[in-house]
């Protein structure tokens, strides 16, 4: 069910030429991202290699891709844009491109040179493997640099918990849930807003007893994390790193919040766990 969305997906946001060089390349139900590049062999990733296609997009190609998504309102997408990313049923398609900016702030990207198109995957049971430390719900922190498939197993983490915790989601960018994802019945969803501005009123509004966060990133979150900490509630995240010793030189405070982590890697395949840590 899942891959007919998200192949039906793909047919409606690429060209027609575009998709037909990508199908003939490799399964589309394999693909988790597509590298669109201005006047650059196309590059599109499975979970376990790469290929290039031998095609190579031009700025129309480029420019019809970013009206479809936008549903041809640039202007309606400008909060998205300014941050690098459009959303688009369920995935975030990356831009690149020139920015416009006024002091310190961009204002918005445009003259886009290339897209990177994440192609989200449900893999039911990649989280058994923490069964250990998430049945006794304790803080846990997965690790991995990009493309490392921290949110895919975490996806899996809240599937596992909200068959047994009231579980909930704070969905900053639309990436964790859908309807045709597999959860348990005890799972409530906050979406597309930012976390900060949402944490303390659905605590007391919804009181759950596990938090799943996805993409730690801001001086912000932290402070965020002292708040569902102070409430007594859990919290599964996710943050971009090389692993806990990076993360120690960098950003020890917010390793303060957790119990355990989770160390990803991307080899032999996309999502592999790599370690997990004792923290506390």
């Amino acid at each position: 069910m899942l891959i007919c969305i998200f192949f039906s997906m793909l047919t409606r946001l690429l060209p027609t030429n575009i998709f037909d060089y990508i199908k003939n390349a490799i399964p589309i139900q394999k693909v988790t991202e597509i590298r669109i590049r201005l006047g650059r062999k196309i590059v599109v990733k499975s979970a376990f290699n790469e290929i290039s296609v031998d095609y190579k997009p031009n700025e129309n190609d480029i420019q019809e891709i970013i009206r479809t998504a936008t549903r041809n309102s640039l202007y309606a997408y400008q909060d998205e844009i300014k941050k690098g990313y459009i959303p688009f049923e369920g995935i975030r398609i990356g831009l690149s491109g020139s920015g416009v900016t006024d002091g310190e702030k961009i204002i918005t990207i445009k003259d886009f040179t290339s897209l990177t198109i994440r192609v989200p995957h449900e893999v039911v049971g990649c989280a058994e493997k923490l069964v250990r430390i998430l049945n006794v719900c304790e803080n846990t922190l997965i690790i991995s640099p990009p493309y490392g498939g921290k949110t895919t197993l975490i996806r899996d983490i809240a599937r596992l918990l909200s068959g047994k915790y009231e579980t909930l989601i704070v969905d900053e960018r639309g990436e964790l849930y859908n309807e045709s994802y597999t959860f348990g019945d005890k799972v409530d969803v906050f979406s597309n807003t930012p976390k900060n501005m949402v944490i303390e009123g659905i605590i007391r509004s919804i009181s759950p007893e596990v938090i799943v966060l996805d993409e730690l990133f801001s001086e912000s979150d932290d402070v965020v994390l002292g708040e569902i900490d102070r409430c007594g509630v859990k919290i599964i995240a996710s943050i971009h790193a090389l692993g806990v010793e990076q993360l120690k030189k960098h950003n020890q405070k917010l390793l303060e919040h957790f119990v355990y982590a989770v160390e990803l890697s991307n080899k032999p395949k996309v999502g592999s766990i790599k370690s997990i840590v004792r923290l506390k």
